[in-house]
């Protein structure tokens, strides 16, 4: 491992995000999430209950399709989505 030198807040700053997308990333190839999730399988995934995901399925803008017979969701739009909902630039976002 190399030593780094951070200087100012905006070096930090895109260091820490750096180091964090890559670890999502690896984390998400770990976990191999597929492509499409059913309902049931979105609500263990978020660790909430059916009844939960299928409200959630009436929100527009939630990312589930129907063109596979069932309801599916698209999981990156979902992990987008979520991301966008939650205070994740609050989080994970240290410019001031």
């Amino acid at each position: 491992m190399s030593e780094v030198i951070v200087t100012t807040t905006t070096q930090l700053n895109e260091l820490v995000n750096t180091a964090v997308k890559q670890a999502v990333g690896e984390a998400l190839r770990e976990r191999q999430l597929p492509i499409l999730l059913s309902l049931k399988e979105t609500a263990e995934l978020l660790g909430v209950s059916q009844t939960t995901i299928h409200r959630a399925a009436k929100i527009q803008g939630f990312p589930v399709t129907h063109d596979f017979g069932h309801a599916k969701v698209v999981t990156d739009q979902l992990l987008e989505w979520i991301k966008k909902r939650s205070n994740y630039d609050l989080v994970y976002n240290f410019s001031g």
